[in-house]
């Protein structure tokens, strides 16, 4: 018995002496390194878009844009489960941001790639690298890494789109970036016609030929239409579905048909009436945002209702299914698997029992 309570205290001894020198056995910890899948803090949530836009008109009256406020008018989604980040899941971030008429938010960069899609609103343009960008409900634009990027709205009524962003992702290797484009802040001018990327690059498989600025990672298509791609997807539906996600067409780079940005993959996805997709899970999350219709998602087990407007997470290694009711439902997705991909952790597995589908144990209330 003395020699285990002497081998014991000195094991303590040990682990206090190695700790103070940073130090840390692996065979204490080994349990949460090598796990036999991964393990996930972050859960699935949805916020709806009849509690978002009227905080979001509220935050129009209390908050200015630019030199009467603050630099950009938006609401993140932060995901009460991810208690590490404010992000609304480990490597994105979605967010809702709005300007009136006559505001102007001032141009800036930074490493962060970030997306939009437009929800509502007409008159406002993104000026991308000192290219006006027209934005139309359902249209989807990039400002990829590093590129300058500010908002002018010359319309009228208030224009609201959807950000996603990969910062959780960027911060988590400490590698933020931020620059204003001038002091004090303003817009950049124009320099470029508008939207010259679309007479450029919009004609599917009729390019130009490629030139050294074309070297980017990132595509040089900055804008995508809404018309182009909901009939796209009428065209294409119900030939090759997949078994999970409904009529889908992903948005590419058209010189590398590759994803849009390094770190961000968008795709737009058609459930027709009743189609109801089986469950799977990947390791990359996905944020989705109901562009039209309304249906349900199973996730984990529970069923979360939306509708226009909404928004929801779903994180990686989550089980999850889709089912359109009423009429057509179209949903915008942003994920992160380019980024799993270029470090081959991207994985995908079918859901093995019930024909596909999960036992539906509870729904979301929020």
């Amino acid at each position: 018995m003395a020699v285990v309570k002497d081998r014991e205290e000195t094991l303590r001894s040990f682990y206090e002496d190695v700790r103070s020198k940073a130090l840390e056995p692996l065979w204490v910890i080994s349990a949460n390194v090598n796990t036999v899948e991964p393990t996930r803090e972050v859960q699935p949530w949805i916020w709806r878009w009849r509690d978002v836009r009227p905080r979001m008109i509220q935050a129009g009256e209390l908050m200015g844009v630019g030199h009467e406020g603050a630099d950009r008018r938006v609401l993140t989604m932060k995901n009460p489960s991810n208690t590490r980040e404010l992000g609304t899941s480990r490597t994105l971030v979605s967010a809702v941001q709005m300007v009136y008429p006559g505001e102007e938010a001032p141009t800036h960069r930074h490493t962060m790639a970030a997306l939009r899609f437009i929800i509502e609103g007409e008159g406002a343009k993104t000026i991308v690298n000192g290219e006006p960008l027209t934005m139309e409900p359902g249209d989807f634009l990039l400002t990829p890494s590093w590129t300058w990027h500010g908002h002018i709205h010359q319309g009228a009524g208030p224009m609201l789109w959807l950000d996603v962003l990969d910062v959780p992702f960027v911060r988590g290797l400490d590698l933020g970036f931020y620059e204003e484009y001038s002091d004090p802040p303003r817009v950049q001018p124009a320099d470029r016609p508008i939207d010259d990327n679309l007479r450029r690059y919009g004609a599917g498989s009729l390019l130009p030929p490629p030139k050294a600025e074309l070297s980017t990672p990132y595509s040089p298509l900055f804008s995508y239409k809404w018309r182009q791609g909901r009939e796209t997807l009428a065209r294409l539906a119900g030939d090759d579905d997949s078994p999970y996600d409904g009529t889908a067409v992903t948005y590419t780079n058209p010189f590398t048909g590759g994803p849009v940005m390094p770190t961000i993959n968008a795709s737009l996805h058609l459930l027709r009436p009743g189609q109801s997709g089986n469950a799977h899970r990947h390791t990359s999350t996905t944020i989705y945002y109901v562009a039209e219709g309304r249906g349900s998602s199973i996730l984990e087990g529970k069923r979360f209702d939306w509708e226009f407007g909404d928004t929801f997470v779903v994180p990686n290694w989550c089980w999850h299914e889709h089912t359109a009711v009423d009429g057509d439902a179209v949903l915008f997705a942003a994920d992160d698997s380019p980024m799993l991909k270029a470090v081959d952790l991207l994985r995908e597995q079918s859901f093995p029992d019930n024909d596909g589908h999960q036992v539906v144990t509870g729904t979301c209330g929020v």
